[in-house]
């Protein structure tokens, strides 16, 4: 047998020193790697394992075992060839085997210590059945080397296994803290959307409840049962204002039944100078939309077709499905609206409850052909469930 040459040695030394670096780098990105060019991911992982495999095994030389033996005997063509189908044997056997244990539902539902345990055990075991059979092969069943085989592969599968265990528990323990810090930020802006909507709900027109006291006023002179209506509706309107539940969302059912409430007050103070008609698919009753999201439209109705001309309204309230969601719209015959459109207070609150609670998932439109009409598309469907 042709002994290795020192220099031969000492390159061999420095280039598993370069191996060992970087198969702890891999060991520590190997959820990453590959993730953007292999698409499998069985595939991507075996790849990523095998490469792994071979610069820790690679960094392991020194030690000696059946690479400096294939090399003093038959040299580096046979020694690499070895080393290369060594680490496939054991990404094909050893890895497939641990990521089976690491990867069970059932057993992931055991202690950190008891799974990682039995992973270390998996690693130690199926290295030696590989590993002694190969010891045999390369050796012959009386080589004195096979006990070193032995020695070095519980070295290496066991120092393997506590750094893979290390780098796992870090892992864990920057996700937790990712989360806690997660679910902090979570809180804040929980905080930060209810009060942006309580205040969104605290503010009501004052115009309309200075305009409607006036009238109800005025009636308590000349017509007390009307008064009486009036007030009676006013109450309900700001009962549902109030929001004792602290719900940010209200099903279609009580937010019609809060703009008919409205409609009617305005039909009280302007008697015939406004009709109203309301149409409701039944099915979408008990979904959800931001609470007082029809009212501030209808108003807006109201104020620019009624007040503005003094000619007779019609109001059109209509909610239906449409596609995966639903449309709510409200028409009415006042003047079209301007070409550059400069919402008001009611129709920017409007907005701003949908847009925090259904970000991305609704369409605003104001629309002049074929008719006149503000329509909102709530794009996803939430069912009334308790607490929401």
């Amino acid at each position: 047998m042709k002994e290795p040459s020192t220099l031969e040695y000492i390159i061999l030394i420095k280039v598993c020193l370069l191996f060992a670096v970087a198969g702890l780098y891999l060991l520590a990105a190997f959820s990453r790697l590959f993730k953007n060019s292999i698409r499998n991911e069985l595939l991507r992982k075996n790849v990523a394992a095998w490469l792994i495999i071979f610069c820790i095994s690679t960094a392991m030389l020194p030690m000696g075992g059946g690479f400096f033996y294939l090399l003093a005997k038959h040299g580096w063509g046979w020694a690499i060839l070895g080393q290369l189908i060594s680490t496939t044997l054991c990404t094909l056997i050893i890895y497939n085997l641990v990521r089976v244990v690491s990867e069970s539902p059932r057993l992931k539902r055991l202690s950190f210590i008891k799974h990682n345990f039995l992973i270390l055990a998996t690693l130690v075991i199926t290295t030696l059945i590989i590993n002694i059979p190969l010891g045999y092969l390369i050796y012959g069943k009386d080589s004195p080397f096979l006990k070193y085989v032995t020695i070095n592969s519980i070295y290496l599968a066991g120092a393997t296994g506590l750094v893979y265990i290390v780098i796992r528990y870090l892992d864990i323990e920057r996700k937790r803290k990712f989360d806690e810090k997660e679910l902090e930020l979570s809180r804040l802006r929980e905080l930060k959307v209810k009060a942006e909507l309580d205040a969104l709900h605290s503010k009501v027109n004052p115009h309309f409840l200075y305009n409607a006291l006036n009238s109800i006023a005025d009636l308590s002179i000349t017509d007390g049962k009307k008064a009486r209506k009036m007030t009676i509706a006013l109450a309900d309107l700001f009962r549902y204002s109030i929001n004792y539940s602290q719900n940010n969302y209200s099903t279609v059912k009580d937010e019609i039944a809060m703009a008919e409430v409205y409609l009617q007050i305005e039909k009280i103070r302007f008697e015939d100078q406004l009709n109203c008609a309301i149409k409701v698919d039944d099915s979408l009753n008990h979904f959800l939309v931001p609470r007082f999201v029809l009212q501030p439209l209808v108003e807006n109705a109201v104020k620019h077709g009624l007040k503005a001309t003094g000619k007779m309204t019609e109001i059109n309230l209509e909610v239906k499905r449409h596609e995966e969601g639903m449309m709510l719209v409200v028409m009415d015959n006042g003047p079209l609206f301007p070409e550059e459109l400069n919402p008001g207070y009611g129709v920017k609150s409007v907005y701003d409850k949908l847009e925090l609670l259904f970000p991305e998932s609704f369409e605003l439109s104001f629309n002049n052909k074929p008719h006149k009409e503000v329509c909102i598309y709530i794009k996803k469907l939430i069912r009334n469930e308790p607490g929401i």
